[in-house]
């Protein structure tokens, strides 16, 4: 069982195609439309990125990557040689480019499970 497996667990109990995974959906969608907010604050006063959230440093829990933070980042991961980070950050590039902060954000979450990106469309309903 994976990370997000057991969250939905924990949260849903056994319903995991019913009413509970729903009702989770919902209030993890409404709590990233409130950091939207933030979002599209960042991306007028920044420029183009993603919001980085890292739970475990407690003195940079979050912050905003640029497309040139974002891009330095790859190149630095491919001069170490590794192919699997580089590989997230090129990932995470393409995706950032191609978002309106307006229709939806870019979330990085970098904790002791690794780092992990995420696109959220605030107009695609919840399934």
């Amino acid at each position: 069982m994976d990370r997000r497996e057991k969250l939905l667990a924990a949260v849903c109990g056994k319903d995991l195609e019913g009413n509970s995974v729903r009702y989770a959906d919902a209030t993890v969608k409404l709590i990233l439309g409130d950091m939207g907010k933030e979002y599209v604050k960042f991306w007028e006063i920044e420029g183009p990125g993603a919001m980085c959230f890292q739970p475990n440093n407690s003195e940079r829990t979050m912050f905003w990557l640029t497309l040139s933070e974002l891009h330095s980042a790859k190149e630095q991961s491919e001069s170490e040689g590794d192919k699997e980070l580089s590989e997230t950050f090129r990932q995470i590039l393409d995706s950032v480019q191609k978002i309106d902060p307006l229709a939806g954000a870019g979330y990085i979450l970098n904790d002791h499970q690794g780092m992990r990106y995420f696109y959220i469309d605030y107009n695609k309903e919840s399934e």
